[in-house]
C-alpha cells in the first residue's frame, strides 16, 4: 500500500475543520431558531402573525408585552417565581453546606451509605414523590402556600448542592484549617470563617443551578398550588394558552420571552463565579 504524501494529508485537515464547523453551526441554528421565532412572533401584530407566521415583522410592536404585563397580571407571576427560586435555592444551599462539610471532613460509621442514599434522590422523577409530599403538606397545613412550595424546592434541590459542595470541599487544602485549629478555632468557626469564603465559587454554582431548576419547575407548582395569585410563571403561563387567550399567538410568545429575561440577567451577574466554581471543581 502506497503511503499518501504529506502534502495531501495537510490539504485534508482544513476540509475536516470546515466540515466540523459547518455541522456545529447547523446544530446551533436548529437549536436557536425556536428562540428566534418566539422573539420575532412577540414583536408582531396578530394579523402579521397570520399573514407571515415565519417571517420577520414588517413593523415591530411591543403591544403584546404591554398587554401581557399590565392587563393579564404577568408581573405578579414574575414576582412569585423570583421568590420561589431565590428563597428555595438559598434555603437549599443553607441546609446543604453543613452536611457537605461533615461528609468532606469526617468519617463516621455509615457516612458513605448515608451520602449515597441522599444522592439517589437525584435519580428519582418528581412524579414518584407527589403523593407523599402532598400528604405531608396537608398534614402540616402548608398545602397551597408559598412556604410549603419553597420547602419542597429547597429539599428537592439539596442533594445536587450537597454533591457539588462535598466534592469541592474534599479537594480543598486543609493547611488553613489546621492553622486555625492551632489558634483555638472550633469546627463551626472553621466552617464560617475559613471554609465558607473558600467555597463561594462552588456555592454560586449550586445556587444558580438550583435557581434555574426551580424557575423551570412545573409539576410541583401545578400539584401543590390551586390559588392563581400564588402561581409561578411556569404554571400561570397556562392561562395564556389554555383559555381564550390561545386565540392570540403574540401573548404567549411575549410571556415566554419575559420569563427568560431574569435567567439571562442572573447569568450575566454570576458568570464569573460560575467559571471559577467549574474550574475549581475540575482542578484538584
Amino acid at each position: 500500500m502506497t503511503a499518501l504524501p504529506r502534502a495531501t494529508l495537510r490539504r485534508r485537515v482544513p476540509s475536516t475543520k470546515v466540515l466540523v464547523t459547518a455541522l456545529v453551526l447547523i446544530c446551533a441554528a436548529i437549536f436557536a431558531y425556536p428562540a428566534f421565532l418566539t422573539v420575532v412572533t412577540s414583536l408582531k401584530s396578530q394579523d402579521d402573525v397570520i399573514m407571515h407566521p415565519l417571517g420577520v415583522p414588517g413593523h415591530a410592536t411591543f403591544d403584546a408585552y404591554s398587554t401581557t404585563w399590565n392587563v393579564l397580571g404577568f408581573g405578579g407571576l414574575l414576582v412569585n417565581s423570583v421568590f420561589y427560586a431565590g428563597v428555595g435555592a438559598g434555603l437549599g444551599l443553607l441546609i446543604s453546606i453543613y452536611p457537605a462539610y461533615a461528609f468532606s471532613r469526617f468519617r463516621f460509621f455509615g457516612s458513605r451509605t448515608v451520602f449515597i442514599m441522599l444522592l439517589t434522590t437525584l435519580m428519582l422523577p418528581q412524579q414518584t414523590a407527589l403523593l407523599p409530599l402532598y400528604d405531608a403538606l396537608t398534614r402540616l397545613g402548608l398545602l397551597n402556600t408559598r412556604a410549603g412550595l419553597v420547602i419542597i424546592h429547597a429539599a428537592w434541590g439539596m442533594p445536587l448542592q450537597l454533591l457539588l459542595l462535598t466534592g469541592f470541599l474534599a479537594n480543598q487544602p486543609r493547611e488553613l484549617e489546621e492553622a486555625a485549629r492551632m489558634d483555638g478555632a472550633r469546627d463551626i468557626q472553621l466552617l464560617r470563617h475559613v471554609v465558607l469564603p473558600l467555597a463561594l465559587p462552588a456555592m454560586a454554582v449550586g445556587f444558580v443551578l438550583n435557581f434555574v431548576g426551580i424557575w423551570k419547575e412545573f409539576i410541583f407548582a401545578l400539584t401543590f398550588l390551586n390559588t392563581e395569585k400564588l402561581y409561578p410563571l411556569t404554571t400561570g403561563i397556562l392561562k395564556f394558552t389554555a383559555s381564550q387567550y390561545f386565540t392570540s399567538f403574540t401573548l404567549p410568545a411575549a410571556a415566554v420571552v419575559i420569563s427568560q429575561l431574569p435567567l439571562i440577567v442572573l447569568f450575566l451577574f454570576t458568570h464569573r463565579w460560575l467559571t471559577r466554581g467549574i474550574y475549581a471543581g475540575a482542578v484538584k
